[in-house]
């Protein structure tokens, strides 16, 4: 990972495989960059785990590299690393959601104007491509031979207002078990 600014804020978004248990797969920890790593959330109610974790670059990175570890196992994952340039570091809402059947959703309410809404998803059922709901981008998509998917999408655009809900859904597939993490970016204050 490089990075240009100072004070950026690093989310990792991080969605894993995992035995067929409700709260067993998780990551133990994340390193690199010599950054300070903090989980934000953790959804596992269903197998599997999507998971967020932030850092802050207090200067420029260059070719970091950043690893995630599993707290047992060696179950396929997936980590999309994002860093956020001009964004508050201060922590925004997080919320989890999960349903052992219908399409992923989970609806965060902002806490500051200007908030940009991400999530990160496991679907334990099937290795089949999300369709992200209006006003949303997939960022990542990974459809492991395992017989998952791990996604993480976005809002297209910020909210302009405080206290506004906001939701990061899927329009497809509707029938798979899934496990989603969102988070609210802050706006610089």
């Amino acid at each position: 990972m490089t990075t240009t600014g100072s004070n950026e804020l690093i989310l990792a978004f991080i969605s894993s495989d995992g035995p067929n248990s409700a709260n067993s797969a998780r990551i133990a920890g994340v390193a690199g960059a010599g950054l300070t790593w903090t989980l934000r959330q953790r959804t596992n109610t269903q197998p599997g785990t999507a998971e967020i974790w932030q850092a802050v670059a207090p200067g420029p990175l260059s070719s970091a590299t950043i690893t995630a570890t599993q707290a047992s196992g060696s179950w396929q994952a997936a980590m999309t690393v994002v860093a956020f340039r001009g964004a508050d570091t201060a922590t925004g809402a997080i919320l989890g959601s999960n349903a052992s059947s219908g399409a992923p959703t989970a609806t965060l309410t902002t806490t500051r104007a200007g908030s940009w809404i991400w999530g990160v998803g496991t679907d334990w059922s099937n290795p089949i491509s999300h369709a992200p709901g209006s006003n949303q981008t997939l960022v990542d998509q990974y459809l492991a031979p395992a017989g998952d998917t791990y996604w993480v999408q976005r809002q297209n655009s910020t909210t302009p207002t405080t206290g506004t809900p906001v939701t990061i859904n899927d329009t497809f597939p509707t029938s798979d078990q899934w496990n989603l993490a969102s988070i609210e970016v802050l706006a610089a204050p």
